[in-house]
């Protein structure tokens, strides 16, 4: 017999749960509405159940066991994700051998960033055929690292800012340049004094170093389970490739190499191949998701 199910829909919350006996079960998705390059939190309990897979798209999403006896991940929502429901896979077995699935759906916002519009003479921005060469084959190959799937969790608890300074260019910044609207912004830029510490956000390894034409001395940590975090401009590197650091390590000086007018820290995240903003993050710990502004909180005393 088919088991029934309910969908229980409460602020920054969705829950499904099954009545049948076996096996009994519940999803948590946390907060049920993102913003575009948003992150979500994945909570699946259940009893008698092995096996627990978790696919986003085409792709799977690693689990991690939590201290209660769930199965958590973090979900990333692209900066350029088409606003709308998105739908959460979820397959297991029963103890008794019975397949069953069932889906989750966060409901992704659309988010105004902000734009600017400015004209410049056209040689200004204009590349000759080596440097466009140059910039694609460097892209290239960050997106091979995107590809790269560790399935063991490296990082712990709440993730840290890598410099103390405030952003001064935000997330999902673009550009129109002389009639052409450029590339989004998929990281912040933060203010650092040039030759200040910048420190690992959370544990990870070192799987890429160089230095490129538009980002200068990069680094970027594999956190584990698809999710990465990038380190842009340094002007040294104080971690070597394929090390592991720990959270709150110096693995760089801040700088100004690459196409840049002054010194900052470009810092950036993507999660299971999504540009996310890497300041979502901070907001972000094992088990809860808390809003910087403490809207959640305020909803969550509504709730009792």
């Amino acid at each position: 017999m088919k088991p029934s199910w309910t969908l229980l829909v409460l602020p920054g919350l969705v829950a499904l749960s099954s009545f049948a006996a076996e096996p009994n079960w519940t999803i948590i998705v946390q907060p049920a509405e993102v913003h575009q390059g948003g992150i979500a939190q994945l909570r699946v309990s259940a009893d008698g159940i092995a096996g627990i897979k978790a696919l986003h798209g085409r792709d799977e999403i690693t689990l991690f066991p939590g201290e209660d006896g769930s199965y958590r991940a973090f979900l990333g929502f692209d900066l350029e994700q088409r606003p709308g429901p998105l739908h959460v896979r979820l397959r297991g077995r029963s103890a008794d051998g019975k397949d069953w699935s069932k889906e989750a759906t966060v409901y992704v916002k659309a988010k105004e960033f902000p734009r600017e519009t400015i004209s410049v003479p056209p040689a200004f921005d204009q590349l000759d055929r080596a440097t466009l060469k140059r910039i694609e084959k460097e892209q290239a190959e960050l997106e091979r690292l995107w590809k790269i799937h560790t399935p063991r969790r490296l990082w712990d608890g709440r993730f840290v800012a890598p410099v103390p300074g405030t952003i001064s260019s935000p997330f999902g910044f673009r550009r129109v340049i002389n009639g052409l609207a450029r590339a989004p912004h998929t990281g912040v830029d933060l203010k650092a004094a040039l030759g200040s510490e910048v420190v690992a956000a959370n544990h990870g390894r070192v799987i890429f170093q160089d230095d490129l034409f538009f980002s200068g001395n990069s680094l970027v940590l594999d956190h584990g389970g698809g999710l990465y975090t990038m380190y842009y401009h340094l002007s040294e590197f104080r971690a070597r490739k394929d090390s592991e650091v720990r959270k709150g390590d110096v693995i760089g000086l801040a700088g100004m190499t690459g196409r840049v007018t002054g010194p900052h820290l470009h810092w950036a995240a993507r999660l299971n191949g999504a540009r996310v903003d890497a300041m979502e993050l901070l907001a972000i710990q094992e088990g809860e998701r808390r809003e910087a502004t403490g809207e959640r909180q305020e909803k969550e005393s509504k709730m009792h």
